[in-house]
């Protein structure tokens, strides 16, 4: 397909695909429970108008965190009661999102006081973001984050919205990206299992959150980790007794592994130290991700050379700009494809404009061509935007 791609349109360019994506949910039936479990596309992690509108068709739910992306799952076909609302200060926009019959998980006791009346006035399922001590900054575990509430702010939610007559059906946690394995939801479910006995508050539903790794980039992923992680939320329901669903939102785990990113070798200098390929794409405008993680990486074509540690880098006049260093092949020619893997989850999203514009996507599926989703930039989109 890269190769197909790559006759059609210049790189640098995303090549994204439905059937990755598909096989991803395919593994995500390990998680056996005790309930029906329910899959929700994490809209921030691939926002992607034939992503959007394929789960759309399939009648699956989105979950947003933003009004912008709420409005784009509206655009590509979402019914309301489809749409998870998730996210920090959400009563500073909803009223521009009033439509009857969303989900929306309260996250702080401000949200509590502002949505109220439009959740009695708009029939909104609502549940409550509980902050678990399994949540921190990975970067520095002794911050718990902006997250959620806590337990005494979490109770004292629930009394005011029960207060104005609303229904709180659901409870809600995320840990944070890459949790690296289900004892860390293990954990969280017994805090909100305890909470739930102190408040004496029984939900009908338990959403989990994000967090499963793309099995792709983390070498120690172990299929024993789905089922585990059933096992801890069946744990729960156990413990609870009231729940009759069960929602996740793992974005990265289904659409980690759903694109890549093609670059072309545009020139080479030999250091002292080592290598360097300079491409038409890298971490700067495409691949922030690179910063903190290792993503397996191919040439097209295949190299048969002797290794040499080589430096991946991109067109920006930034040092940073650096998508890999690794050992290549020493026969790595000017004009060779450079193939980054695992380009689905928050690439996307975290593109930058830096020195030049957005690049192109490609969107192909098994029974349909390869076609353009989103052009690349003109000078005139990102130089005329300004008046």
């Amino acid at each position: 397909m890269v190769a197909a791609a790559t006759a059609r349109w210049p790189t640098p360019f995303y090549l994204t695909a439905w059937e990755p994506i598909d096989l991803a949910l395919r593994d995500l039936k390990q998680i056996v429970i005790q309930r029906p479990l329910r899959h929700w596309l994490s809209v921030k992690t691939q926002p992607l108008k034939p992503l959007l509108r394929r789960w759309a068709e399939a009648g699956w739910g989105a979950e947003v965190v933003s009004e912008y992306e709420l409005r784009a799952a509206v655009a590509e076909g979402f019914k309301p009661e489809k749409i998870l609302v998730n996210g920090v200060a959400k009563h500073t926009w909803l009223s521009r999102c009033l439509l009857p019959g969303l989900n929306v998980h309260v996250d702080s006791l401000t949200e509590a006081s502002h949505i109220g009346s439009w959740a009695s006035e708009f029939n909104w399922r609502l549940g409550l973001r509980l902050h678990v001590d399994e949540e921190f900054d990975p970067d520095e575990p002794q911050f718990g984050g902006q997250f959620g509430m806590t337990g005494s702010e979490a109770s004292e939610a629930l009394d005011l919205l029960r207060g104005r007559g609303l229904t709180v059906s659901g409870l809600h946690f995320h840990l944070r990206s890459n949790v690296d394995s289900a004892d860390s939801f293990r954990r969280a479910l017994s805090e909100a299992a305890q909470f739930c006995d102190s408040t004496n508050w029984r939900p009908v539903y338990i959403d989990t959150g994000g967090g499963l790794p793309d099995p792709g980039v983390t070498s120690n992923f172990d299929v024993a980790y789905l089922s585990d992680l059933g096992s801890a939320v069946d744990e729960f329901i156990s413990k609870v007794g009231s729940v009759q669903e069960v929602w996740m939102e793992h974005g990265r785990f289904l659409t980690g592994c759903s694109a890549v990113l093609v670059l072309r070798v545009l020139d080479m200098k030999d250091r002292r130290e080592c290598r360097y390929l300079i491409c038409d794409g890298g971490r700067t405008n495409h691949a922030l991700i690179s910063d903190w993680e290792s993503h397996p990486l191919c040439l097209l074509p295949e190299r048969e050379g002797p290794n040499v540690l080589t430096t991946v880098s991109g067109p920006t006049c930034m040092a940073f700009d650096r998508l890999a260093r690794l050992d290549l092949p020493n026969d790595v020619a000017i004009g060779d494809l450079v193939i980054w893997t695992h380009a689905g989850a928050y690439h996307l999203p975290w593109e930058t404009r830096f020195s030049r514009g957005l690049c192109r996507v490609v969107w192909c599926r098994a029974d349909e061509d390869l076609r353009l989703v989103r052009d690349e930039e003109s000078f005139d989109d990102w130089w005329g935007q300004w008046p």
